[in-house]
């Protein structure tokens, strides 16, 4: 019954929280019984601490999310997934959070970086399809720019310039000028 639930869930990473949720679990010491007898059967797995999954084969970008909340997968991952940067950053999840942190799991690294809270809490150009929290190609650009002055971006012919415009308005000023600056050279 419990593993049913968990696979018509459709996630694929759960928190002992999203667990309790699922089960309609309150009791702590219950929840830890239930866990620790699928654990056992192997019918769930282990990924960190208080994190676990059904199979070997789960979604980086949801056990991002799930690994530091709050946060929003951004940055390099995004921005090369959209071909806006070149450079392959390997085995490593990039994204946004409330404090720098990095965290290595199997052979995935994950990064998260530090971002004013009114920006992190701001859900223009961020995307979520219940799974994942991810940001929008041009919210990514924007994050970069904040934490990276004057950034090289190799394509950014895809980019709406109107959600880049959008976007750049929550951020503080040396970011909107750089994407006015951007914006001009597109259109150069």
């Amino acid at each position: 019954m419990y593993f049913k639930q968990l696979v018509e869930s459709g996630k694929t990473i759960f928190t002992v929280n999203d667990l309790g949720k699922i089960w309609s679990v309150e009791n702590p010491d219950y929840l830890k019984v239930i866990i620790g007898r699928l654990f056992k059967r192997k019918e769930i797995i282990r990924i960190h601490r208080g994190i676990y999954t059904l199979e070997e084969k789960y979604d980086i970008f949801e056990l991002a999310n799930k690994l530091k909340s709050p946060s929003y997968v951004s940055l390099e991952t995004v921005l090369q997934k959209e071909g806006i940067v070149f450079q392959d950053q390997g085995n490593t999840v990039f994204s946004i959070s409330n404090n720098t942190l990095s965290k290595k799991i199997g052979k995935i690294t994950f990064r998260y970086f530090k971002i004013a809270n009114e920006i992190l809490s701001d859900p223009l150009g961020v995307e979520t399809n219940g799974k994942v929290i991810i940001a929008s190609p041009e919210r990514a650009i924007c994050d970069r720019i904040y934490l990276s002055p004057n950034y090289h971006f190799d394509n950014l012919r895809e980019a709406d310039i109107e959600k880049l415009k959008a976007i750049s308005k929550i951020y503080n000023y040396r970011v909107k000028k750089e994407i006015e600056k951007i914006i001009k050279e597109i259109y150069a």
